[in-house]
């Protein structure tokens, strides 16, 4: 970099030290051309940015820009690395053709900052937004537009896309054609691609290119688009689309080859130019695999597009420190906000530390974010608020009550006497408390207390010197009264007269008023005439004039109405005389005239003039108006004036009566007015005297109201005091509380909000650590906090936790604790509940509030959430798994927005009205999932896995119920009491605060108030009084039931036995409520009993039983061994009789290697690993202490009824397993005498499970390899009688629908149906789980016949929902030889043993044929001792060989040649396939089923354990199976014809597999040896590996004279021989070290932890060869310890044969393929002779030399070369080779006597310091060696 920043720039960009050192702040290089904000795109400058504040801020405007155009607003904090990745995503998208992929969990910003980035360049950020129907299509439908708008549009758009997205695989196809070419295939329709085409047109023919060559305009669009479309791709490194999905970014983003990159000659290109580097890495450059992906690897190193958005720890420190010192500003000062700050910061780091060893502890995944830290923030502002406000306002208003009572306290006193000084101390105590409460607004100056003392005394001289002013006032009072009564009475004789002359003149008004109304009325007729005829004449004008002048003849009617006018107006006129009438128009006011013409003084001559007009039949308006308009208009006004001087004719009388009339009433008024004034002057001297009588009135009654007052004050205090004394110390108590609350508020609220957006997921005691941590990191930064800190007194009261309990909220902390998460987190909570026990919380909490209950399968989900949004109703999203639908991302992040004064949220294409009273729950029943950190950013995690306390108290409820349920009714009606009545006494103090705080002015005048008070007292003293009474008899309830605990207590354990054993098998899902029932059934049926402790004990015995049994029957067989070791250790370790450090022991050993350790004895079979761990239990268990002394001597062992001498050879060869061997013993013996029942066998049979099932319950058939429960089912059905109404189907690819019918079928007429391989049918298996969810909703609707069977392999698929609620049984044989013929015994029938003709023989021939089945099935446990072949025997064998047996003995003759043929050759031998096992099977059944094993005293087996029972007595069927109960349970090696060793590779066998199934499921413990973490345990492992383990073994160093080649031209074949063996190892070392390599950088953080190097990772944590490595090695048993240690003898023995030469003896162990090097040796022999390879035979002969190969390699390496010394005593032979390094299993070696011997006991494997030297030779050609066959055979079978 340097080099090229001189070339260009003339110097270098950065100066370095010239010394190397490490550079801990390196400095800061950006480049940017966004720092001119408003500059044009070709005005920007590429520059380096110097200045980071400068660039805060500018980043800063540019948010808040994007934020103005955006509804969704972004807030962010710049601090130096989001600027960092800000830069540089800008820089990427400035830049033509370049595309982004960014790495990192959710919630690190990637998505933000690509949208800052985009805006940053002036680009559209454009990201598909999902719903349920989104689909390829609709992807395309996206692409489209983008296209479009790149292309033709040529505008630069940022396609922002996420991991979330992939919806369908067909999207990472399409995302990988636009990275490789641009072009998706298929994205254009003909029609669109013609858009395309048209509107590239222009721009393509501007750049040269022909209108006509479509396909070239295409080409050029896709290359703008490509220019223009900028991909930006964000993806997690967690889980496994990242890394694995298939054909995921076939591209350098996914940063692996590109599919048919290369063709075959560039291919060889690649490859020919890596070989040197290649080799200089360790890599054989005939390895063409591994140097093409050194290839890809150098791409990987040199690509620049990725951006990983996970900071180093210090600037993620540093950025987690600025993001919280911008945030809690509004806090306080800068030396709070760097404390709280300096939390924050600590709080993250502490969670995602707790979550690496939750993992490792727990194997539970959770993960923390920067997200996380947000909302921890965001919560704390929140949380301190509410808080503030609560504290302060609950504070206030308590001092208020305190200032009140201590006002009153003076006048309490001075009720009982007059002289009596009040308590002045109680004042002052109360004054002075106030004042060191802080409390400024209630700072009262003690004075006031004498003040007070002298305004009493001034009211009680007040009360005796106004007793004579009242007496006085009475006085007045009365002369007042008398003198307004005669003043009264002068005022009604003026009133009465005034009243008289008022009716007179009333009657003169109505007179006057009705001749006026009757003038009025006359001329209303003739008015509207006249105001229509001055309304025509106002719309004539001038013009209108002119036209009737123009006339010169004018018609006759015109004539005839200008005569009337001229009549009017005192003109003479006639029809012949037209210009007089000219005349008259011509007069400029004629119109005037018209119209202020005297219409009320028109003669009686006149009239009658103009009568005849009037009357003229032709003098009508409208017939005028045929002739002239205009003249119609004054025809209407002639007339009109006509008609009104008529009327006025009439009037006119009527006029001056009415004036006359008003006259009199005028004069009449005038004398009215006069008395009417005295009478005013009389009413004023009235009420002035009422005035003086009232204000006399009332200032006796002030007097008065004054003395009563005074009284009453005096009165209500002491009342009042009386009433608030006994809160006054209560007051004062919270209130000094309340101000210690405010200064530990800071802290506490801060642990609390951390609590809230951290610990949800963690179960308790992961949650108490990291809350101490944060605690003592407040103290040491001096932060306030509660000396007793809890979650639940800040963030809920007990009033709301009482109600979460009465809903069924368990009444543990945690579960209280849960219930504050879910109702104070940010984000909707997602609870994990596999017990349903918050499900059944929150549906009966807001069943109150309408309640939708959905699941993310429903097809109207979206529908219900938007009508729930829209409305405000609370939602429960049931059964989620462990991805949610990326259509509720909106409503999870509550991404609301504010339009047009609405709140709005956007629900998949549409804006939905939101609703702040929504509420959102998600449940899961998966009781560990792995969710992402996409989806915990998403919601709050609360893990509501019951808690062994939670669920006791359940159990507890549920025994005193059924045992005691007068108590238990007395128990819950006495909570309800107890809550109501404290809810009571809360609500009363709360309402006594609320009315002092309400009141206004003296609250001693306030009598309602403190009659209230009073009245709240006498409640609460009953209500106080019947509390401690219901407390008293809760504790004594409490004692009653604490006796039933110990039941609860075996309950709760043993559920969690049973819980865990969904984490072995998935099919092992058995639910809380299942459980329930079944606990709940024991109780209700066990016998009763009055004894209370025989009654406890038998409750403990038959739950523990019947738990037994009902869960073991669902068990396999190797699993029941488990569960009952589980349970007893649970049940011991519960009752501390066994403690944790012994129980860790026996399941991981020694956990330290660092101890001194004793002298190991020279004994054989005693190997360092034993001899550690007895060591470690003699320094660290009493118990134990001086077993080291005792390692060889044989010790007797004795637990219960079993007892067994052992020696050192049978007990510290495999120390686990012999502990477990005998403590399977003692468990078995544990539980036989406890729980009266056994291990060996749980077979139930089909009417017992049958009654267990329901309509709603299926039985389950949990299969395994060769079961077939069908034929026991069908036989079922035929006793039943349902052989008819049996339906049954075997699923598989298209049966589902034909199934789901058959159950409805069957659910309507009452069938039984039975569904077969469930698992072959996956797709399915969710319709399936809601067709029988919907069932069991409704049985009503089904027929109460219909049974549902269901079978399946084990099979993650299959519904939980379905296995938790069903009936599971497996079906294959027991474990054990007892359990075995048990079972075989429980299925015969009566008729079939005890009635045949050969009657005891009979019997016996069964008797034998079940043992004889029982035997081979069970020498499966021996492994290849038992068979070389493991072969599946089953029960149809056992019944085909009895229907056999019982077909040929029909009478008294026994055809035992025929019976032994066909059961040997054929009903059991042919399942054989390998000769040495049929031989030994027929030679089995010849102990079994033979003539001589119907002879009297007949034994079975040497220990004469086994034998047929023979007394004369026992013929009947259920004898014999008592007499099968009383066999030994745990069966010899002799009864199966093996050495006493082989049970100890059946010990060993079994104990790895219990152990390995127990630890699985147990929790790790952190951390590792001395305390390290796994992480570190492995990388330092890996770094040992490497170190030790070569690169390679170099075939260049081979020795010459290996490689002649002879007179034929051939390499000796054993050199062929060795250099195979050393390229088959030499791709081991690869491997190795590859993956080693790249586990380290894995650890560190440099790459992805794959889940092949998960793999890896946890193979080396638990001391396991790797299968990466295992898959390309030699086959090898050993742990990775001795696999290394063997590894290295190898090599060692490959790479001294190489580079000098062969050895004298060849290790036959340490080879790849020792098959090659045996062909080798022959084809060296048939070279030599001349003779056909496959006519030789290998002949071998014991030497008695001793070899160690580890000898060997510590003298190699010694002498850096081969050791002759080593080899003294052997000679290399002529003929063949001397080899050493042979494994006996089974056997030993005899150094006496020259020959294979049985082994010695506990010697199961001869080897190493026993190992002779063999010589093995190829004699001549056709030697007979029949017995070297055979003994190569048995030598050459190895355990490594």
């Amino acid at each position: 970099m340097k080099e090229v920043c001189t070339r260009a720039f003339g110097r270098p960009v950065l100066s370095f030290p010239p010394e190397p050192k490490v550079i801990t702040s390196p400095p800061v290089l950006l480049f940017g051309d966004f720092m001119n904000t408003g500059a044009a795109r070709q005005d920007r400058i590429y520059e380096e940015i110097r200045d980071t504040e400068k660039l805060r801020h500018v980043m800063q405007d540019y948010l808040e820009d994007y934020n103005m155009m955006t509804s969704k607003e972004m807030k962010l904090i710049f601090f130096m690395d989001a600027m960092e990745h800000t830069t540089r995503l800008a820089r990427i998208l400035r830049s033509e053709r370049s595309n982004g992929l960014l790495v990192g969990v959710g919630g690190m910003g990637k998505q933000s900052l690509t949208r800052l980035g985009a805006h940053l360049c002036g680009y559209k950020c454009f990201q598909i937004e999902l719903t349920r129907a989104y689909d390829h299509s609709a992807f395309h439908e996206d692409l489209r537009k983008l296209y479009f708008n790149a292309g033709a549009k040529n505008e630069d758009t940022t396609f922002l896309f996420t991991d979330t997205q992939i919806v369908q695989e067909e999207f990472l196809e399409d995302i990988n054609n636009i990275l490789n070419s641009g072009e998706v295939p298929n994205l254009f329709e003909s029609d669109e691609y013609e858009k395309v085409i048209n509107s590239l047109r222009p721009s393509a023919k501007e750049v040269g290119i022909a209108e006509s060559n479509r396909d070239a305009i295409f080409d050029y669009f896709i290359s703008r688009v490509r220019s223009k479309l900028h991909l930006v791709i964000c993806m997690s490194p967690v889980g496994d689309a990242f890394s694995y999905e298939p054909g995921f970014f076939g591209t350098v983003l996914e940063l692996r080859e590109v599919p048919n990159l290369f063709e075959s000659d560039e291919y060889e290109k690649v490859i020919n130019s890596l070989r040197p580097s290649a080799k200089e890495v360790g890599i054989a450059e005939s390895n063409r695999d591994a140097i093409f992906d050194y290839f890809i690897s150098r791409v990987r190193s040199k690509l620049h597009l990725v951006i990983c958005m996970s900071p180093c720890r210090r600037c993620f420190q540093e950025a987690l420190l600025s993001v919280a010192e911008n945030s809690l500003k509004v806090v306080g000062g800068s030396e709070v906000i760097e404390k709280l700050a300096r939390i924050c910061v600590t709080i993250h780091e502490s969670v995602s530390k707790m979550t690496v060893r939750f993992y490792e502890e727990m194997r539970r995944h959770y993960y923390t974010t920067p997200s996380s830290y947000l909302e921890l923030l965001k919560l704390y502002l929140e949380k301190l608020s509410l808080r503030k406000e609560k504290v302060t306002k609950k504070k206030d208003r308590i001092s208020n009550g305190l200032q009140e009572v201590a006002l009153c306290v003076p006048y309490c006193p001075l009720i009982s006497t007059n002289r009596m000084k009040p308590r002045s101390g109680d004042w002052a105590v109360t004054m002075n408390f106030l004042k060191e409460a802080a409390i400024p607004s209630l700072a009262i100056d003690s004075n006031k207390l004498y003040e007070t003392y002298a305004v009493v005394d001034t009211m009680k001289e007040s009360m005796t010197a106004l007793e004579p002013q009242l007496q006085k006032q009475s006085a007045d009072t009365a002369r007042l009264m008398k003198h307004l009564v005669k003043e009264q009475a002068q005022a009604d004789k003026v009133r009465q007269v005034v009243v008289a002359d008022e009716a007179v003149v009333k009657v003169k008004a109505e007179e006057t008023q009705f001749i006026a109304d009757d003038a009025q009325r006359d001329l209303d007729a003739a008015l509207p005439a006249m105001e229509a005829a001055t309304k025509a004449l106002e719309a004539l004008n001038k013009n209108d004039i002119n036209e009737l002048k123009v006339f010169n003849k004018p018609p006759p009617l015109v004539k005839f109405v200008m005569e009337s006018v001229c009549l009017l107006l005192g003109t003479k006129y006639d029809l012949t005389d037209w210009p007089t009438a000219k005349t008259v128009l011509g007069d400029t006011n004629f119109l005037k005239k018209l119209q202020d013409y005297e219409k009320d003084k028109i003669s009686e001559a006149m009239l009658k003039k103009l009568k005849e007009y009037v009357d003229h039949p032709d003098f009508i308006p409208d017939k005028v108006a045929t002739q002239s308009k205009v003249c119609k208009s004054i025809c209407m006004w002639v007339r009109a004036i006509d008609c009104y001087a008529k009327v006025f004719r009439v009037v006119q009388p009527k006029r001056k009566r009415l004036e006359q009339a008003e006259r009199e009433l005028t004069e009449v008024m005038a004398v009215l007015r006069e008395k009417q004034q005295k009478l005013a002057e009389v009413e004023k001297q009235i009420a002035e005297l009422e005035a003086s009588y009232d204000r006399s009135v009332a200032a006796k009654k002030e007097l008065e109201d004054n003395l009563e007052l005074t009284a009453n004050r005096l009165v209500r205090a002491g009342r009042l005091t009386s009433a608030l004394e006994d809160e006054q110390v209560l007051w004062e108590k919270s209130v000094k509380e309340l101000s210690q609350d405010m200064v530990t508020m800071m802290g506490d609220v801060l642990v609390a909000a951390a609590s809230v957006a951290y610990l949800g997921a963690f179960t308790s005691n992961y949650r108490d650590d990291l809350i101490s941590l944060w605690l003592s990191q407040c103290r040491e930064l001096a932060l306030p906090t509660s000396h007793k800190y809890s979650l639940i007194n800040i963030l809920a009261d007990q009033f709301e936790i009482r109600e979460w309990n009465t809903y069924g909220l368990p009444r543990d902390n945690v579960s209280t604790e849960n219930g504050i998460l879910v109702m104070h987190a940010g984000r909707w909570p997602l609870m994990i509940d596999p017990q349903e026990q918050a499900n059944r919380w929150i549906r009966q909490m807001e069943a109150k509030d309408a309640l939708n209950i959905v699941k993310l399968t429903d097809g109207n989900l979206m529908r219900i959430l938007e009508r729930s949004i829209r409305l405000g109703l609370p939602v429960l999203l049931e059964e989620v798994g462990e991805f949610l639908d990326p259509t509720l991302r909106p409503v999870l992040l509550k991404q609301t927005f504010t339009q047009g004064g609405r709140l709005l949220i956007r629900l998949g294409d549409s804006d939905v009205d939101y609703d702040d009273k929504f509420r959102l729950y998600l449940t899961t029943k998966l009781s560990n999932p792995h969710y992402l950190p996409e989806i915990c950013i998403q919601v709050t995690i609360v893990n509501f896995t019951v808690t062994p306390s939670g669920l006791e108290d359940q159990l507890l409820s549920d025994v005193v119920r059924l045992e005691r349920p007068d108590l238990e009714k007395q128990r819950s009606e006495l909570i309800m009491r107890i809550n109501n009545d404290k809810n009571q006494l809360e609500n009363i103090e709360d309402k006594i605060l609320r009315m002092l705080f309400a009141s206004e002015g003296n609250i001693l005048d306030n009598e309602e108030l403190i009659d209230t008070l009073n009245e709240s007292k006498e409640t609460a003293a009953i209500i106080e009084d019947r509390l401690i009474e219901a407390e008293a008899t809760e504790e004594n309830i409490s004692i009653a039931r604490e006796k039933y605990r110990v039941v609860a207590t075996r309950g709760s354990v043993l559920y969690f036995v049973v819980a865990e054993l969904g984490n072995i098998d998935p099919m092992y899902q058995y639910s809380l409520k299942y459980f329930s029932q079944v606990f709940n059934m024991v109780i209700e049926t066990t016998e009763k009993s009055p004894d209370l402790e025989v009654r406890l004990s038998t409750l403990i015995q038959e739950i523990t039983l019947s738990m037994y049994t009902n869960v073991s029957r669902g068990l396999f067989e190797r699993h029941k061994l488990v569960f009952s070791f589980m349970v007893c250790a649970n049940i011991l370790k519960h009752s501390g009789d066994i403690k944790e450090a012994q129980w860790n022991f026996l399941l991981r050993g020694p956990i330290t290697t660092k101890q001194s350790l004793l002298k190991k004895p020279d004994v054989p079979a005693l190997s360092d690993a034993t001899w550690l761990a007895v060591c470690y239990l003699n320094n660290n268990f009493k118990s134990f202490q001086g077993l080291a002394g005792d390692a060889v001597d044989k010790i007797l062992v004795s637990i219960g009824d079993f007892e067994q001498l052992n020696n050192a050879n049978g007990w510290y060869d495999l120390f686990q397993a012999t502990v477990l061997f005998y403590g399977r013993g003692w468990y078995d013996w544990f539980i036989k005498h406890k729980f009266k029942g056994g291990t060996e066998d749980t077979y139930t049979p089909s009417p017992l499970r049958y009654q267990d099932m329901s309509i709603m319950t299926p039985l389950v058939f949990v299969l395994s390899t060769g079961s077939d429960p069908f034929g026991g089912f069908q036989r079922f059905a035929l006793e039943m009688g349902f052989k008819e109404r049996v339906q049954s189907i075997s699923l598989g690819q298209g049966q589902g629908p034909v199934a789901e019918k058959m159950i409805k079928l069957g659910a309507n007429r009452g069938d039984w149906v039975f569904l077969q391989n469930c698992h072959l049918a996956v797709s399915w298996m969710l319709p399936m789980e809601r067709l029988i969810q919907t069932m069991a909703e409704t049985p009503d609707k089904i027929h109460s016949d219909f049974r549902l069977f269901l079978s399946s392999m084990p099979s993650r698929s299959f519904p939980v929902s379905v296995l938790q609620n069903s009936v599971k049984v497996t079906n294959e044989p027991p474990l054990g030889l007892r359990a075995n013929i048990r079972r075989a015994f429980t299925e015969l029938e009566e008729d079939f043993f005890e009635d045949h003709p050969l009657s005891g023989d009979w019997r016996r021939m069964v008797f034998g044929i079940c043992f004889f089945h029982g035997v081979i099935q069970e020498r499966k446990k021996f492994g290849p001792l038992g068979w070389n072949i493991t072969y599946e025997f089953n029960d149809s064998d056992r019944e085909c060989a009895l229907n056999t047996m019982k077909m040929f003995c029909t009478g008294h003759d026994i055809p035992w040649d025929a019976l032994e043929y066909i059961t040997g050759e054929i009903t059991y031998g042919g399942r054989v396939t390998d000769y040495w096992d049929l031989r030994c099977l027929k030679t089995i059944l010849k102990c079994f089923f033979a003539p001589h094993t119907l002879k009297s005293g007949y034994m079975y087996s040497t220990s004469q354990s086994y034998y047929c029972p023979e007394a004369p007595g026992l013929q009947s069927l259920d004898q014999y199976r008592e007499f099968i109960d009383q066999l030994p349970l745990i069966e010899g090696p002799d009864i199966f014809g093996m050495h006493e060793n082989a049970n100890i590779a059946f010990q060993y066998k079994e104990t790895q597999a219990v152990i390995g199934t127990i630890v699985e499921v147990q929790p790790r413990e952190s951390g590792g040896t001395e305390g390290r973490s796994t992480d570190d345990i492995v990388f330092d492992l890996a770094d040992d590996i490497l170190r030790k383990l070569p690169e390679l073994i170099d075939p260049e160093n081979t020795l010459p004279p290996l490689l002649r080649l002879d007179s034929k031209g051939r390499l000796p074949s054993l050199s062929t021989v060795v250099l195979q063996e050393a390229d088959r190892y030499n791709k081991l070392l690869v491997i190795i070290h590859a993956s080693l390599d790249n586990l380290q950088k894995a650890i560190r953080g440099f790459v992805v932890m794959s889940e092949a190097l998960e793999e890896v990772f946890k193979a080396c944590l638990n001391n396991q060869v790797p299968k990466m490595w295992s898959s390309v090695s030699y086959p090898s048993l050993k742990s990775l310890g001795s696999w290394i240690q063997d590894l290295l003898l190898r090599l060692d023995f490959i790479e001294t044969w190489l580079q000098h030469g062969p050895p004298v003896s060849y290790w036959l162990s340490g080879f790849f393929f020792p098959q090659g090097f045996l062909t080798g040796t022959l084809q060296t022999h048939a070279r030599k002779y001349d003779l056909p390879i496959d006519e030789l035979i290998f002949d071998f002969k014991m030497g008695t030399v001793v070899l160690e190969q580890n000898l060997i390699r510590a003298k190699h390496l010694e002498l850096q070369g081969e050791a002759p010394e080593l080899y003294s005593g052997l000679d290399a032979p002529p003929d063949g080779v001397l080899v050493h390094g042979l494994f006996l299993d089974a056997a030993r070696w005899d150094f006496a006597g020259g020959k294979l011997a049985d082994p010695n006991p506990g010697n199961r494997i001869f080897h190493r310091g026993n190992d002779p030297t063999w010589k093995v030779y190829a004699p001549t050609q056709g030697s007979p060696t029949p017995t070297g066959r055979s003994l190569i055979a048995c030598a050459g079978k190895s355990h490594h």
